[in-house]
């Protein structure tokens, strides 16, 4: 793509005040964070030479900004542009080291159109790691909001402390993101993980998706099956201001869960997918992942719509940590197992054998001193009574190949191993071990585990009742930690990483039925280095 340099924007003297932009601003609560906004310092405006402009409809950026995959030197930047009818759109950026845009260090020109769905992604290259920068998208006289990234550390740097938060099942209709808002507030994060079921499929015409808070309809209103109605369903979400603020605060790492395309998905099919009355399978599959890899920002070289690429892969910050973000949904999943004897079958996988062999070599072979296993389903064991698992989607209707992940935990060449999940909508803090009823083997707080589990609540989607989180926990005994969730219960997790310690905070917000703001700091647990038993911090 050309470059674009500062001297081809323009600045513009504003006709608001700054007060009255931020005032604006905060009504997609975005002022409280970006620390800048657009003013007459602002190189906002202006043609770049050889492009014209005066041909291209006016347009605005209602649907946010965002940037993604932070790497020590580069970072992906994310925007969609509306245009007033059907044209090809020239968007230019910038990305700079200072909050009002002076001290650019990278920018150019993207030209989106209908074919993607108006969406842009670049790569600002040239960074310095573990830096904060700002960036901003303009087309025409349309800017939008200013963003706030960071890159992330060099591979040998000797860190002190890494911190994130990681989110997970955001259902539209059930409620306020809250949570988000909680997010985007925090200025001590280093990155934020979306760990999947970032958008429901469901419609209107579902029970579930019928508004549980004032105006929180779904669009379109059925379920969605094409490429533009995932292209929609996207689109309604990104319109969310606090969903929109906690992208502009943060760089986010993405990975899907089933709800991206149908429920309960798996490589070949879906138990919510009807072959032939819905279409093809494979239609639907590739035109979610289309639309995902448009909306999100996710680099494209991990789009597995294009061959020999797949969505799994490594992110390392320094010496301190490195997340393996895996696809246990649609790349190698066999179907749901009918019942326990099923599950239990040699042969069954969650993730292709190539995946499996890709996470065990990079644990083995990783410097780092936390493995942070970012992933969709519980892995530990959830039983509702002995042998009877609460559900064969997870990681327990695929015990033979969860048991080759546990005992290759339990070797001398992998440890500080941490799995981070989402999917139960509901928060749970798990040692791992292959039998937890094994009395002999194991034992809570003690010994006999190979690793934690943090699993983080929803945003909002109903979870267990608190009351039944609280049974699960009691007949579970690797499980320490349970929160269920009905209006309250909904949040996200905050892990800090240090060469001694990792350890998560749950995070809750007070309400998802109204637009309380308000948070609860949760239950804080963690584990040493060197240690697989949990301890409360």
């Amino acid at each position: 793509m050309s470059k674009v340099h500062l001297q081809h924007f323009t600045p513009v003297t504003p006709t608001l005040s700054r007060r009255a932009v931020l005032k604006s601003l905060s009504t997609l609560g975005l002022a409280p964070l970006l620390n800048a906004c657009v003013d007459s310092s602002s190189p906002a405006s202006g043609a770049a030479p050889g492009i014209d402009e005066s041909q291209q409809p006016p347009s605005s950026f209602k649907h946010g900004i965002a940037s993604g995959d932070p790497y020590a030197r580069s970072v992906l930047l994310w925007t969609r542009v509306t245009p007033e009818r059907d044209a090809d759109i020239t968007v230019h950026w910038l990305i700079a080291a200072d909050p009002e845009l002076t001290e650019v260090v990278d920018s150019g020109s993207f030209t989106t159109d209908a074919g993607r769905d108006y969406t842009v992604k670049v790569v600002a290259e040239g960074l310095q790691p573990q830096t904060h920068y700002w960036y901003q998208f303009r087309a025409g006289d349309a800017t939008s909001a200013v963003g706030r990234t960071k890159t992330a550390p060099t591979a040998d740097a000797a860190l002190d402390q890494i911190r994130f938060a990681f989110t997970s099942c955001a259902y539209y209709s059930m409620g306020f993101f809250n949570a988000y808002h909680g997010v985007a507030q925090r200025d001590d994060l280093d990155v934020v993980l979306a760990l999947g079921d970032y958008i429901y499929e469901d419609g209107g015409d579902e029970p579930l998706a019928t508004p549980f808070a004032f105006g929180r309809y779904m669009e379109p209103a059925h379920e969605i099956v094409s490429l533009e109605d995932y292209r929609i369903r996207h689109a309604l979400y990104k319109t969310d201001p606090d969903l929109q603020a906690a992208h502009a605060a943060h760089p986010w790492i993405c990975t899907w869960d089933d709800h991206e395309s149908a429920n309960n998905s798996y490589t070949t099919g879906a138990a919510d997918h009807t072959e032939g009355e819905e279409g093809s399978w494979t239609d639907r599959k590739r035109a979610a992942i289309r639309a995902y890899f448009e909306w999100m920002p996710v680099r494209d070289e991990f789009n597995p719509n294009d061959r020999d690429l797949h969505l799994y892969r490594r992110i390392r910050y320094g010496d301190l940590l490195e997340f393996f973000v895996l696809d246990t949904r649609l790349e190698g999943r066999d179907p749901q197992a009918a019942d326990s004897d099923e599950a239990a079958q040699p042969g069954r996988h969650m993730i292709s054998p190539a995946q499996e062999n890709w996470l065990l070599d990079g644990l083995r072979s990783t410097p780092v001193r936390w493995k942070i296993i970012a992933q969709q389903t519980m892995l530990s064991q959830l039983f509702v009574s002995p042998g009877n698992p609460f559900s064969f989607d997870s990681w327990d209707g695929y015990v033979d190949q969860r048991n080759r992940l546990l005992d290759a935990f339990a070797g001398d060449d992998i440890n500080n191993v941490v799995v981070i999940t989402g999917d139960i909508h509901t928060a749970f803090c798990c040692e791992l071990t292959k039998d937890p009823t094994d009395r002999d083997a194991y034992t809570p707080e003690s010994q006999g585990a190979v690793g934690v589990e943090f699993v983080c609540p929803s945003i909002t989607t109903q979870g267990l009742p608190p009351v039944v989180a609280e049974a699960m926990r009691l007949s579970n005994r690797h499980i320490r930690y349970a929160e269920g969730a009905l209006e309250t219960g909904h949040g996200y997790v905050v892990v800090t990483a240090t060469p001694e310690r990792c350890e998560g905070q749950w995070m809750y917000s007070l309400s998802v039925l109204t637009q309380i703001k308000q948070e609860r700091e949760g239950a804080v647990w963690g584990v040493n280095d060197g240690e697989t038993r949990l301890t409360r911090g």
